[in-house]
């Protein structure tokens, strides 16, 4: 089981790495390219807090998490430097969010089972006519998420509520999986979760960052370890509530009071999935709900 101690330690350092990268890049750049700056905060907490954990992409990328680490969470922070830098038309910066939705899952699946006849041929569980529509639902699925965390970043005017929204359904995700049976996987969202709060003072959103990270961590999480659907989607949806307050009477609220009634419906969303993980865990580590294809106490504890 991972040191609770040194996950504490890596989403701390991740979290003030990726604040002070910010602070100064905003001091440096007297306000100006906020968006270059967070990206930039982002990837020094993010690589710093994994970097005390020990992990790293691995060269060949042959495991998922060596993908997730050395080419989406690359590929997602590339497309969100590019267009405060580069002034690319609006119509372009769409192409890249839905370029960049569609190629997570097959990235992170690439090579597994469900994508792969590894046992001979058409023995991958998810055989063509399955696996295309399959994949195309879930970067659509992203693509659309993506595209509300922007929507709400600019309707609510505040540059924290995304990062932190996202940030804390990241850590939860990251606490899910981890109960879930893939601890090595899970244990990574914590100082992802810390970097993006970090990078927030540098008051750009990175809303994709955030989407994406959490959809790898989810998918991860259900293709490779035992997270339940039902969790998964739940957590996937649960930085959408941060645009609630932008809607109706609610919108007639103080920002302020907007920002922390969104941050407290995602903190509650989010620990009830928690919270519903930790006690199917519980119950199978008791012996008393043992499911099939499930895992055992014994099992988690032999995940590095």
């Amino acid at each position: 089981m991972p040191d609770p101690i040194l996950m504490l330690g890596a989403t701390a350092a991740a979290l003030i790495a990726a604040a002070l990268a910010a602070a100064l890049g905003r001091w440096v750049a007297r306000g100006r390219a906020s968006g270059l700056v967070g990206t930039l905060a982002f990837a020094i907490g993010a690589y710093l807090g994994l970097a005390v954990l020990g992990v790293r992409p691995r060269w060949p990328l042959s495991e998922d998490q060596d993908r997730f680490l050395g080419l989406v969470l690359p590929g997602v922070l590339l497309v969100e430097a590019i267009g405060p830098v580069a002034k690319v038309p609006r119509w372009a910066g769409v192409g890249l969010r839905f370029a960049g939705s569609m190629a997570v899952a097959p990235t992170l699946l690439y090579g597994s089972s469900y994508l792969a006849d590894l046992a001979g041929p058409g023995s991958a569980l998810w055989p063509p006519a399955v696996r295309y529509p399959i994949l195309v639902g879930l970067g659509l699925a992203l693509f659309g998420v993506w595209a509300a965390l922007e929507w709400t970043t600019r309707r609510s005017g505040s540059a924290v509520r995304v990062p932190l929204a996202t940030a804390g359904a990241v850590a939860g995700a990251g606490l899910c999986v981890m109960l879930s049976g893939y601890a090595s996987g899970g244990m990574n969202g914590l100082p992802l979760a810390g970097a993006i709060a970090g990078a927030a003072v540098a008051r750009h959103a990175l809303p994709g960052a955030g989407a994406v990270l959490l959809f790898g961590l989810l998918l991860a999480g259900y293709a490779f370890g035992e997270l339940k659907p039902d969790v998964a989607a739940a957590l996937f949806l649960t930085p959408l509530l941060a645009a609630v307050p932008e809607i109706g009477p609610l919108s007639r609220f103080r920002p302020w009071a907007r920002t922390a009634l969104a941050l407290a419906l995602v903190a509650a969303a989010t620990g009830l999935a928690v919270g519903l993980t930790a006690v199917r865990f519980q119950a199978v580590a008791a012996g008393t709900g043992r499911e099939a294809g499930g895992i055992s106490a014994d099992d988690y504890q032999q995940f590095p």
